[in-house]
């Protein structure tokens, strides 16, 4: 049995993890607290309607955002945490790459939602619109993000949640501003606010991580690889969160599709807390990874029950207040409540799949997130796909829970296979 003293002790040790966790998750949820009432405005004054198309827009750019850069983000953590000496050429290979994947996917999502989605009654607007947004979701959220890893591979929380928390904090003010200050009503109107914002926040990003060094411009011909296995297995994932919008788009009214962005924008902001631990413990599987996946398995176990508890109490938490969604989104906006609380448990899915991911990613096994993750949000995205277009919302949410058991449960698996397979000295674990 545990003393009152070795209580206190054990709590002392894990007391400078704690406060990172909390630190951590309050500035994240400063920023996501803002975008949650700026979403919440944005809804009153634009209608289900309008709303369902924004949101239609956020989720083709969340598909391709994550090819921008091909995974690049997570090589500077990897490689920094390990040797600091090598954030030069790592963030140079970062920007790089950014520029020359998301200028053209820009180009190509903004012609093919030009001829394929109608945001605005005629093509003027509608190109308009696009012009503003998808740049705004794609380029330069990609270079904040790319800040904020910068600092988190150098181990500077506090400076990646400021990144991390401004960038949410100002869009968020933005949607308030231009909405109940100035009367914005409109989805043109309000895209040249969002370009705005979204441009000075990369720009001010990029200029707060000049201290850190400035980049060597060029790439990393073995890390281009591995990013790109990444990216895959990211778009797979971004795939099959974000084809419910896509699917009810088809399948059901705008009204409803703009309810339901609004529960599923509820439900995915709430992803802070299990992602803000994830944060934290990257960089010590990072540098356990350097021994293979036997070396992440034991981190793994031990952070995945904290990441269980931490997301079903958030789960609780999102389930108690959604009867308050209504009166916060408005009387057209009732059944984001059913919304939220069928879908609040997938944050406890989630947490379990995002560390057996860190696990396998910090061993440098890409080869197999790829194929295994990737595999099961192809299939996920099929079944949203499938159940979505005959139970239309009812087959959606079953799945979306069905995809979550199989990724979890595929990922877990590999890692134990290839740490058995690493003990036994036997060929084919390794990259």
């Amino acid at each position: 049995m545990f003393t009152v003293q070795q209580s206190l002790d054990t709590v002392r040790q894990k007391l400078p993890a704690l406060r990172l966790f909390v630190e951590s998750t309050g500035s994240l949820m400063v920023g996501l607290g803002a975008q949650a009432v700026a979403f919440i405005v944005l809804a009153h004054a634009f209608g289900p309607v309008q709303f369902g198309k924004f949101m239609t827009v956020m989720a083709v750019t969340n598909l391709v955002g994550v090819f921008t850069g091909l995974g690049s983000g997570e090589v500077l953590r990897r490689l920094v945490s390990r040797d600091r000496s090598h954030f030069p050429e790592a963030m140079g290979h970062c920007l790089t790459m950014i520029l020359l994947t998301g200028t053209p996917l820009c180009v190509l999502v903004i012609a093919g939602m030009s001829w394929f989605v109608q945001v605005a009654d005629n093509p003027a607007d509608n190109f308009f619109i696009l012009l503003m947004l998808v740049p705004s979701n794609v380029l330069m959220t990609s270079f904040v993000n790319q800040a904020e890893t910068a600092f988190l591979s150098h181990d500077d929380f506090t400076r990646a949640n400021v990144v991390n928390s401004g960038f949410g904090l100002s869009r968020g003010l933005t949607v308030i501003v231009a909405c109940l200050v100035f009367g914005v009503s409109d989805l043109r109107g309000f895209s040249i606010w969002w370009a705005v914002v979204s441009l000075a926040a990369a720009m001010l990003s990029l200029m707060a991580i000049w201290r850190l060094g400035r980049p060597r411009w060029g790439l990393l011909p073995n890390e281009i690889w591995l990013g790109s296995n990444l990216s895959l297995s990211s778009f797979l994932l971004a795939l099959r969160s974000n084809i419910d919008i896509l699917v009810l788009n088809a399948v059901t009214t705008p009204q409803f599709v703009g309810v339901y962005g609004a529960g599923r924008r509820i439900v995915s902001a709430a992803l802070v807390v299990p992602g803000s631990f994830d944060r934290i413990i990257y960089g010590k599987l990072a540098v356990a990874g350097k021994g293979g996946p036997s070396a992440t398995l034991p981190l793994a176990k031990k952070y995945l029950l904290y990441a269980v508890a931490i997301s079903a109490l958030t789960s609780l938490g999102l389930f108690a207040v959604a009867p308050l969604l209504p009166m916060m989104f408005g009387p057209s906006f009732g059944e984001s409540t059913r919304v939220v609380q069928i879908l609040c448990w997938t944050l406890v899915t989630t947490a379990v799949q995002f560390v057996a991911f860190d696990a396998l990613n910090a061993a440098e096994q890409h080869k197999v997130t790829t194929f295994v993750s990737g595999g099961a949000n192809l299939i996920g995205a099929l079944m949203v796909i499938g159940l979505g277009s005959l139970f239309k919302a009812e087959g959606i949410y079953a799945a979306l829970y069905l995809s979550d058991f199989l990724r979890g449960g595929a990922l877990w698996f590999s890692l134990m296979l290839l740490t058995r397979r690493q003990q036994l000295g036997l060929r084919g674990w390794a990259r």
